[in-house]
């Protein structure tokens, strides 16, 4: 008899969790409860929403799942899988607490015409017409879910959780491009969007994540520096690449810290190998209207001028080791215009190389015959070259220049076209001693000064196939000049007594 009770009893429990299992599947997959959140979700965004299809499931952890979810007009937000479990006893009392979002293979268009209300606040209020109320969401999985902006996509696939006002970034994987990162970190939502990323690659370039940074800042209205009220939402993203590419360079060892705010983006500092050397500093934009305005401030140390050179098409030009500093302004549509377009002053030097093809030397040598049988062979080996130097319109215009080496000085001004490579440059050269005194003309002794010779000399022609000439007509006006000058001084001398001791 009481096996018999014990076995009514299951059975009645049985029958009671399937009729429990049923009805909740029944309020889950009724169509009312599609309608009910496009109701609630149109009120909480202030746009409409529209649910292509509701789901349920009971096990493990009540869910709903949604399909083809479209929100705007037009419309801004396709989702097409969303996933939204709860707890169980929530539910009943037609609550969504605690709740887990999964969202896969979508789409959401910046700028958003609404905006997202924030969590734990009051995004609506406790329905009256029998329909679902979000109270809180815990977690968030996106997959494979595309954002665009500003003629900018990316696609991005993240873990998160919510906690009131604050979304904690477990993991944030973005490709757009070339760049592919991982991104961790935590995002404020209210009262502003501020978002503190550490951000780990195995390549990017530095051109798309400038670009992407300005799609998909938050932007606001430029308001003057003195202007009160809320500042603009902020991202601020550590950024870490073991390669990297920027403006066409391959470079390593990439580091920065980005910062975009309202039409503001910057990257500072930013440290780099490349060419053998290493760069050090920063990178400020400014978005208008169709432009950008670009501040570069660099430092650059110990770079392989020969591969530099290569780099730039003039292989086998010169070497040595450069370092120098400067600060360049330019505005343009995209960061290569505007850099295209950029002024600016710096200095540079460039140490223990050699000048090929130039033949500073043998144009010396030449200019006043043949070397003595017994000179050494002379070189165009240099110890330092330094400059000061402006860059305008691709042009750089270096108005301090000078060249040491052991057989000659160099001193002048002269300019070089970027896109052309064309030099026209007026110099100074200084003969050494040793070099000076195999000279035996006349012409020689006219344009000595002290114990070496000067000569006035013109360079042109190219980077490739660069052209040095002395100006023999402002070499002999300068000797003659000079010598005229010494006989001054020995005839005054001969007229003028010497002071007694």
């Amino acid at each position: 008899m009481i096996r018999r009770l014990i076995l009514l009893a299951l059975g009645v429990i049985i029958v009671l969790v399937v009729a429990m299992g049923i009805g909740l599947y029944w309020f889950l997959s009724n169509d009312g409860v599609r309608i009910a959140l496009e109701r609630e979700a149109t009120k909480w965004l202030g746009e409409p929403v529209t649910i292509g299809s509701a789901g349920a499931r009971i096990f493990p952890r009540p869910a709903i799942t949604l399909r083809g979810v479209r929100a705007g007009e037009p419309v801004r937000i396709f989702l097409a899988d969303v996933q939204v479990s709860t707890g169980l006893k929530p539910l009943w009392s037609r609550r969504i607490e605690d709740a887990e979002v999964a969202v896969s293979d979508s789409r959401i268009d910046m700028p958003l015409p609404f905006t997202l209300p924030a969590p734990g606040g009051s995004p609506a209020a406790p329905s009256t017409t029998g329909g679902l109320q979000i109270v809180s969401v815990r977690a968030i999985t996106l997959q494979n879910v595309t954002l665009a902006s500003r003629g900018r996509q990316i696609t991005v696939s993240a873990r998160s959780s919510l906690s009131s006002a604050h979304m904690n970034l477990e993991r944030f994987t973005a490709a757009a491009g070339t760049t592919s990162l991982e991104a961790s970190g935590l995002v404020q939502i209210s009262p502003r969007l501020d978002a503190q990323l550490q951000v780990k690659a195995d390549h990017v370039d530095v051109d798309d994540l400038i670009a992407l940074a300005d799609a998909f800042a938050p932007r606001s209205p430029r308001r003057p520096p003195s202007a009160s009220g809320p500042l603009p939402g902020r991202i601020i993203a550590r950024i870490s690449s073991e390669t990297a590419r920027a403006s066409g360079v391959d470079v390593r060892q990439f580091s920065t810290t980005l910062v975009a705010q309202g039409n503001r983006i910057t990257l500072s500092p930013v440290t780099l190998q490349l060419f053998g050397g290493r760069y050090r500093g920063s990178l400020d934009i400014d978005s208008e209207v169709g432009a950008l305005r670009a501040t570069v401030r660099a430092q650059i140390a110990d770079l392989d001028v020969a591969q530099l050179a290569a780099f730039g098409g003039v292989a086998d030009t010169i070497s040595g080791r450069l370092s120098g500093s400067g600060t360049f302004n330019g505005r343009g549509a995209t960061i290569g215009d505007a850099m295209a377009a950029a002024t600016g002053e710096g200095t540079v030097t460039i140490a223990s190389g050699a000048v090929k093809r130039l033949g500073l030397v043998r144009t010396v040598v030449l200019f006043f015959g043949r070397p003595a049988p017994n000179a050494d062979a002379a070189t165009d080996n240099f110890d330092r070259i330094d400059a000061t130097f402006a860059l305008i319109h691709q042009v750089v215009a270096a108005s301090a220049l000078s060249l040491h080496s052991p057989d000659l000085d160099l001193v002048g001004a002269g300019t070089l076209s970027i896109p052309t490579k064309a030099l026209d440059g007026h110099m100074d050269l200084s003969l050494s001693e040793a070099l000076s005194a195999q000279a035996g003309t006349d012409l020689a002794r006219f344009t000595r000064e002290g114990n070496r010779l000067l000569l006035p000399a013109v360079i042109s022609g190219t980077l490739d196939a660069p052209r040095v000439t002395i100006d023999a007509g402002a070499a002999v006006r300068r000797g003659l000049r000079n010598e005229v000058q010494r006989r001054l001084k020995d005839i005054l001398g001969t007229l003028v007594p010497a002071a007694p001791d």
